[in-house]
């Protein structure tokens, strides 16, 4: 039986209890206070009723993410679902382009919002766009923002923006509800406000109510899908290159993504490249988000079934993924190319795709070390998988995904005297010659036998193989910190994670960033149990 809404709670706001759990189902809790306004001032007053009644709130996008920043359990909790918070503010050309939204925007509403905003012709694409943008369409612009989500692409030309890095370094400006001495208010920040670091990642510790992001011209690109053999595209560094190696491809497209399934002998590569003109004649014009398929669609009770069986049958696992490799192949032919502009051709991952865990990193390097880290990567992955096959275990059952971007700079962001993102994985330290970021999954079915031992060996070997500081960096939003217990539960490595954020190995970046979050929120209404034990030794 559901609980009553408390007495206390604003008149007006519609509010129920609900069942909530995220994308992965890892996270799932039953009678959740769950609020819809409908305008910042209702906002205002569920935080306000929140910090006057020692109840807590989580602003609520899309749920697509594993690590439990939203909810880990429903006592005193109200969620704030953003679903009616939608839509254009404003758009200006001047001090920079940029798109201001309302934080519940979907990141398929926002293309297709900066899509119909006239370019003035600067490029044969119709309107703006974002330079590259995690490919799941229906995630919150807020949600995204929030934990430094990226998607992959480089700059390959000079007249390009230097923005390929986290869609939070396109944050030009922010509205947001913070405490000051009077209570809980709405306030504005920009940029070059030192403050606005701590927002820009907050990990949950914010609530924002708009973002103001630089925009560039929508561009039309090509998608291609490529079959190398995996000694090609995990080869040995060294002055040639295979044109097959991932850094060769990477550094001629600009946008891909590697897909390597356990047991198979060719990664999947889909790669982006910027087209001036419209299609040809045997071109796949792509339309709409979502047209293009790369996964086979998979109902989300297929993928308890799915882990099930390699849970007791794990040596079905080669066979799987070879059937999976074959499947995607059909989908993706490598001689059909897929046309079309950047938000319609890169917003491809359906809702029906493989519900998965998936351990998380990135790697900074410089420009030409790129290739010498996949090696390792990559080597280090097979030998593990098959080292464990020898003992009966298949605990890797989906694939290592590798995407290249480059690092967020805040000086290209067109705002003097720009915040950096402080937390972003993406942030090279004062000083270091870095120049990418290799951002690698390695993904598995939750439960998967023996999956917990190998992600807690191959974090181990992570640590030790680029033990410079600020060159590993955990992804926020994914897992990470492997101990006995699961995700996020290593004391060892959240240390590590934190201290990578300081050349000198201190917790000042973390204890600083933690700082600004309690002095803007002062009942502490915002931040969840994981965090807060992430942060507090910090």
């Amino acid at each position: 039986m559901h609980q009553q809404i408390p007495h206390s709670f604003p008149e007006g706001i519609e509010a129920d209890y609900r069942h909530v759990e995220n994308w992965s189902r890892m996270l799932q809790v039953n009678d959740v206070l769950t609020a819809r306004p409908t305008h910042e001032e209702q906002c205002l007053q569920i935080v306000r009723w929140a910090a006057s009644t020692g109840w807590r709130v989580r602003p609520m996008g899309a749920l697509h993410t594993w690590v439990p920043i939203l909810l880990e359990d429903a006592e005193r909790i109200v969620l704030i679902d953003q679903s009616a918070m939608t839509g254009l503010v404003a758009f200006t050309e001047e001090p920079v382009p940029a798109v201001t939204v309302h934080a519940g925007t979907t990141l398929a509403e926002a293309t297709a919002i900066l899509e119909s905003i006239d370019n003035g012709g600067r490029w044969p694409a119709p309107g703006w766009g974002w330079p590259d943008y995690p490919g799941i369409p229906d995630v919150t612009v807020a949600g995204m923002c929030a934990i430094g989500a990226h998607g992959a692409g480089i700059r390959t030309r000079s007249d390009q923006e230097d923005l390929f890095g986290t869609v939070s370094n396109l944050i030009v400006g922010f509205r947001a509800i913070v405490s000051e001495e009077d209570g809980y208010v709405i306030r504005d920040f920009t940029r070059d406000d030192p403050d606005a670091s701590a927002f820009l990642v907050h990990l949950g510790h914010a609530y924002l109510l708009t973002l103001c992001m630089r925009a560039v011209p929508n561009c039309i690109l090509s998608r291609r899908v490529e079959y190398p053999d995996w000694t090609e595209s995990f080869a040995e560094p060294g002055p040639s290159l295979p044109t097959q190696s991932l850094q060769s491809l990477v550094e001629k497209h600009g946008r891909v993504q590697q897909l390597w399934f356990p047991f198979t002998q060719t990664p999947i590569v889909q790669h982006f490249s910027e087209e001036p003109g419209e299609p040809t004649v045997e071109d796949i014009n792509v339309t709409a988000p979502l047209t293009v398929r790369l996964a086979p669609t998979l109902p989300v009770a297929f993928t308890t079934a799915f882990g099930s069986t390699l849970k007791h049958m794990p040596w079905l696992t080669p066979l799987v993924e070879r059937a999976t490799l074959a499947e995607m192949r059909h989908l993706s032919p490598p001689d059909h190319v897929w046309h079309g502009t950047s938000g319609n051709v890169l917003l491809y991952v359906q809702h029906d795709t493989l519900r998965v865990i998936s351990l998380a990193y990135a790697i900074l390097v410089k420009r030409d070390a790129v290739q010498a880290a996949v090696h390792a990567l990559g080597h280090t992955f097979n030998d593990m998988l098959h080292r464990y096959a020898m003992s009966g275990l298949e605990p890797i059952n989906s694939c290592l995904e590798i995407r290249v971007t480059d690092l967020d700079r805040a000086d290209a962001v067109g705002i003097p005297d720009a915040a950096p993102v402080v937390l972003s994985p993406a942030r090279a330290l004062p000083g270091a010659e870095l120049e990418r970021a290799i951002w690698f999954d390695l993904v598995t079915v939750p439960g998967s036998t023996g999956s917990n031992t190998f992600y807690v060996e191959f974090e181990t070997w992570l640590w030790e193989h680029f033990s410079t500081p600020g060159t590993l960096r955990a992804e926020w939003s994914k897992a990470w910190a492997f101990g006995p217990d699961g995700p996020w539960t290593n004391p060892q490595v959240i240390d590590r994670v934190l201290r990578s954020y300081d050349p000198d190995g201190t917790l000042a970046t973390a204890n600083a960033v933690r700082d600004t979050w309690q002095r803007y929120d002062m009942a502490g209404v915002y931040g969840s149990p994981v965090m807060s034990r992430i942060f507090q030794n910090s």
